[in-house]
């Protein structure tokens, strides 16, 4: 779906056109691939051979070159192309009760934790709540919770990790007369129990759309981008992470202990060392506390239930191992989806992992589906830092991208009339 004729006056700048390059779902796959080669190849040698004496970033260093090589195989390998129909062959999906079941459902869910919560963790923090309570607020928003609300994490992945995104692209592809409606909605409860990157699952639809011009709106790219990174600083400052005065610098930069100066230095911090760090220390508490003994699927709540496996708990123990364990001992720190592979199946596991990462970035970028297509950023970002399996099926990306190759969402009734490209 191409934007309408009324894009064509807008005439792209060189951060247009840098963003144009950097979002084509045609090359989601090699840029993924350079993203894992930079971050978990490049970096950790780069501090390695720098000095700091940590085996592990070496460890990682070839784990990551592993992972990069075979991901970019993967998207040459057509293994699903068959079931990717083409539009004409796809059956008909109405647009109008899909957005209903999702997003009445998302209502119902969001009313019901707001409800139950005992504070919502962004309002506490404007009241002036210090950080350890709005900390432990966030983690009983949804994680610690007890009885039949424990469900509430698994519903809130279901939902907000790809459904809510895919239908919210939908909506702005359409230019459904509530998308703005519900674009403010999910976007309030992204930011509303601050997890600092979790609203963009409502803004990275919005970006790709505007940069690839798949839409036409008022909206421009540069905007969506200052705007991203101004809620993730309000988010940031919000949460209470990097406000702290005492004990400025210390230590190694890409070390757990260091302490950023300023939610500026925390955002630079967390998104340059914490991904490396935490990979690393993935493997450090492997070795160290598991003997390398492969896991065989235990640290996925699927896997261990489908096997008959005791779950592991693996991301909790690298986050007691970085920090120690919060008050409500639901602290988990996810790294990049190759350390899962390799905890649990070896070498072997992130070879076929990462092959299969590159066949599903084959998915995306053959799709004709734009609202799927909307979704490869978030998409390469939970991969970035999270486990594939969870990503799959907790998260619905595997029901999301079967969907999208069987079915084509039809509205019923008419698009909203078309914006002028530029305010007359």
């Amino acid at each position: 779906m191409r934007a309408p004729d009324a894009v064509s006056h807008w005439r792209p700048g060189p951060l247009d056109r840098v963003l144009g390059v950097l979002t084509r779902v045609e090359w989601s796959g090699a840029i993924f691939a350079s993203a894992i080669a930079l971050a978990y190849v490049v970096v950790p040698l780069a501090v390695y051979l720098a000095g700091l004496e940590n085996e592990y970033f070496l460890q990682l260093a070839k784990l990551g070159a592993v992972g990069a090589a075979c991901v970019l195989i993967g998207t040459r390998l057509p293994f699903f192309d068959r079931l990717n129909r083409s539009e004409d062959q796809k059956r008909v999906l109405g647009m109008e009760p899909f957005l209903a079941a999702v997003w009445g459902g998302f209502l119902v869910f969001v009313v019901l934790v707001c409800v139950t919560a005992e504070r919502i963790p962004f309002v506490a923090a404007l009241q002036g709540a210090d950080r350890e309570t709005i900390s432990t607020l966030r983690e009983q928003f949804l994680k610690a919770r007890e009885g039949w609300q424990a469900s509430f994490v698994y519903v809130n992945a279901a939902l907000a990790g790809a459904l809510v995104p895919y239908s919210l692209a939908l909506l702005l592809l359409h230019r459904h007369r509530f998308r703005w409606l519900f674009f403010g909605f999910f976007l309030v409860y992204c930011i509303s129990f601050v997890e600092k990157s979790f609203f963009l699952r409502a803004a990275i639809p919005l970006l790709y759309l505007t940069v690839q011009r798949r839409i036409a709106s008022l909206i421009r790219p540069g905007l969506v981008l200052a705007g991203g990174l101004a809620l993730l600083l309000l988010v940031t400052v919000a949460s209470g992470i990097g406000t702290s005065d005492s004990d400025r610098g210390g230590d190694e930069y890409f070390s757990a202990t260091y302490i950023p100066e300023g939610p500026l230095g925390m955002l630079g911090w967390r998104a340059v060392a914490i991904p490396v760090i935490t990979a690393a220390d993935a493997l450090r508490v492997f070795e160290q506390e598991y003997s390398s003994t492969l896991l065989m699927g235990a640290t996925s709540s699927l896997l261990a239930g489908t096997f008959g496996l005791e779950r592991v708990k693996f991301e909790r123990d690298v986050f007691a191992a970085q920090w120690g364990q919060n008050e409500t001992e639901t602290g988990s720190a996810n790294s990049v989806f190759l350390t899962e592979a390799f905890v649990n199946f070896g070498w072997v596991g992130a070879v076929v992992f990462s092959l299969f990462v590159g066949v599903l970035f084959r998915i995306f970028a053959r799709s004709q589906d734009e609202a799927l297509r909307a979704l490869w950023m978030i998409f390469a970002y939970a991969l970035y830092a999270a486990p594939l399996i969870g990503i799959l099926f907790s998260n619905g990306y595997a029901l999301v991208l079967l969907l999208s190759m069987q079915f084509r969402c039809e509205p019923g009734a008419a698009p909203a009339p078309e914006l002028p490209a530029t305010p007359t």
